[in-house]
């Protein structure tokens, strides 16, 4: 009962879980369609090779591009995150005061 309780009640954001979650299943994602799409291009090269050599080298590029936009976009979702909770605590009193030299 303790993970469905601790899953239902609202004391802790799911947020952050959830985004790294979606950043993980986006790789997996992303890892999927760049080896179908190089093997499409693997399995072209009897139509046009020149075609398929342009594909098989574009496909890699493709694919670090893509992460590198899923982890910017997954950075600014849990910066948010992180301002909410700041926010939150330092309204409803939570913060730490800042220390005095």
């Amino acid at each position: 009962m303790g993970i469905v309780s601790g899953f239902l009640s609202f004391e802790k954001s799911m947020g952050e879980t959830l985004t790294r979650l979606l950043y993980y299943l986006g790789i997996i994602g992303i890892g999927w369609h760049a080896i179908s799409r190089f093997w499409f291009w693997l399995t072209y090269i009897d139509n046009d090779w020149d075609t398929a050599l342009w594909g098989m080298i574009r496909t890699p590029i493709g694919a670090i591009i893509a992460l590198l936009v899923l982890r910017v976009v997954a950075e600014l979702v849990l910066a948010h995150f992180r301002m909410d909770k700041s926010l939150h605590d330092q309204v409803t009193g939570r913060a730490a005061p800042p220390k005095v030299d």
